[in-house]
């Protein structure tokens, strides 16, 4: 989460609301209400195609982040075009077990990037960078990135590279539920993965 640059909003209509996996929540996002007790409102954000929840009594609270945007957290193999939305999708690496992209696009802007290199053959994934861009941090983009890529994957052993000593980065992967067996700062190259990356 550290390089990408902020600005250049592409046209269309933002709400900058946070996002969560699309499906039924028990709490809410900000003060986890149990929401059965506190009742829900769902609504469609027509300029995302997303639908949205709020926790009701966040919204008579006037609580921030009473409201969140439902993500699908399925990966797209083919890029969006001009159609507008939220959406995540894959830029597949040149070959297999280099690193690719898994992209959070808005409105056909890329606004967060997970780099991942997968090997089907050991059954590993390894995130090597998470970038944000800074206008729309805050926002569980990062998480859903980081989400979208285990989903994608179940059943590999996951690890990053080093994740440094910044605050905000090391917040960020506590706050994550991660695998039991997944390794933070300790990557794990399998030989197919050291092989295409020219790694000894």
């Amino acid at each position: 989460m550290t390089t990408m640059k902020a600005g250049g909003h592409s046209p269309g209509t933002d709400s900058g609301l946070p996002v969560r996996p699309a499906g039924a929540h028990a709490r809410c996002l900000n003060r986890k209400h149990h929401l059965a007790v506190s009742g829900q409102t769902v609504s469609y954000d027509h300029s995302l195609g997303l639908h949205t929840t709020s926790c009701n009594s966040c919204l008579e609270a006037h609580a921030d982040r009473a409201t969140w945007l439902e993500l699908d957290l399925r990966i797209a193999h083919q890029p969006p075009g001009d159609r507008a939305g939220l959406i995540i999708r894959a830029r597949p690496p040149s070959r297999p077990a280099a690193i690719g992209d898994v992209v959070l696009d808005l409105h056909g802007q890329t606004v967060g990037i997970l780099g991942v290199a997968l090997c089907g053959v050991d059954q590993r994934g390894l995130i090597t960078r998470i970038e944000v861009n800074p206008s729309y941090r805050l926002r569980r983009f990062g998480t859903a990135l980081v989400l979208a890529a285990l989903n994608h994957r179940p059943g590999y052993r996951w690890a990053t590279t080093d994740i440094g000593r910044s605050a905000t980065v090391r917040a960020f992967w506590s706050a994550q539920h991660l695998p039991e067996n997944m390794q933070l700062s300790d990557p794990v190259y399998c030989s197919h993965m050291k092989q295409v990356q020219g790694i000894a």
